[in-house]
């Protein structure tokens, strides 16, 4: 069992060097391998050494002593694996666990908390943005009306995106929001423009809002979540721990297939099987034939 093993994993890496996904063949190909030697030492067993028949405890405790020494034996192969055959292993694995643990963050729903935090960093983007033109422009006439219309503006932004009765799923993930986001800031502006008012400081206002929305789309909320989460990723500094799960795995699995395997190969002498009951006729039949050849 431990070698089949030990020659599955050499082919997984095989396979995953020719970029060949195969995670749910070698999944059941697990499954398979453990059943085969499961099945193979517990009929050895019971029918070499306990004359084809046996209970289940002692049925359970053979594929059980099988699973435990294969146990071992892996463990110590994956410890050989990981330190001569598959040096990058640990490297991989660490890779792997940051890519699961990012595509998570994709799909989890924004916090209210951060919701506002989004909004209120996008509305100081444009604030900064304002006083950045202002400063270069010697429309100072326009300022009142900057100030005005940025202020409904980032109200009617701000409302569309806070104030719903429920959030959307589908719009408000980690990694659909910004682009949601994105899509309402210049849908509210656009709005806004429609309107036509003093075509005079119009022209100071869309580049205002223009400026905005450049860097509005250069804000990456995944990589600043990822940031604040990444310390509970799972990060390995040692082959031991991988090679005990890998190990651990066949040993859990194991257990639970020989569960039914044992009941499966589970064979009860014929005196442990036959019923009391079906003996009490005739016993009875037996006693009325003496007391009629006695009479």
């Amino acid at each position: 069992m431990a070698v089949t093993l030990a020659a599955c994993e050499v082919v997984k890496m095989v396979a995953r060097q020719i970029e060949y996904e195969a995670s749910a063949f070698f999944s059941i190909l697990l499954l398979i391998v453990l059943i085969i030697f499961i099945f193979a030492a517990i009929k050895e067993y019971r029918d070499d050494m306990r004359e084809g028949f046996i209970r289940f405890p002692k049925a359970f405790a053979a594929g059980a002593a099988t699973i435990g020494i294969a146990f071992f034996l892996f463990f110590a192969y994956m410890l050989v694996h990981y330190q001569f055959i598959d040096k990058d292993g640990l490297d991989r694995i660490n890779q792997n666990n940051k890519e699961i643990f990012y595509a998570k963050i994709e799909k989890d729903t924004i916090s209210q908390s951060f919701l506002n935090q989004y909004v209120d960093g996008t509305l100081l983007l444009v604030g900064e943005t304002k006083d950045e033109l202002l400063a270069q422009s010697e429309s100072g006439f326009c300022e009142d009306y900057i100030d005005s219309s940025l202020a409904l503006i980032t109200r009617a932004y701000r409302d569309r995106l806070l104030l719903s009765s429920t959030i959307d799923t589908n719009h408000y993930t980690y990694k659909t929001f910004p682009e949601h986001a994105q899509h309402t800031f210049f849908d509210v502006y656009q709005n806004f423009l429609s309107q036509g008012e003093n075509q005079d400081c119009g022209l100071l206002l869309s580049q205002i809002m223009n400026n905005s929305y450049n860097k509005i789309l250069n804000i990456n909320i995944l990589n600043q979540v990822y940031e604040e989460r990444k310390s509970k990723i799972p990060s390995y500094t040692s082959i031991v721990p991988i090679a005990l799960s890998s190990a651990f795995s066949v040993l859990l699995f194991g257990l639970f297939l020989n569960l039914f395997v044992s009941l499966y190969l589970m064979k009860k002498r014929p005196e442990e099987t036959a019923n009391p009951a079906e003996e009490t006729p005739q016993t009875e039949e037996s006693g009325e034939q003496n007391i009629e050849n006695k009479n």
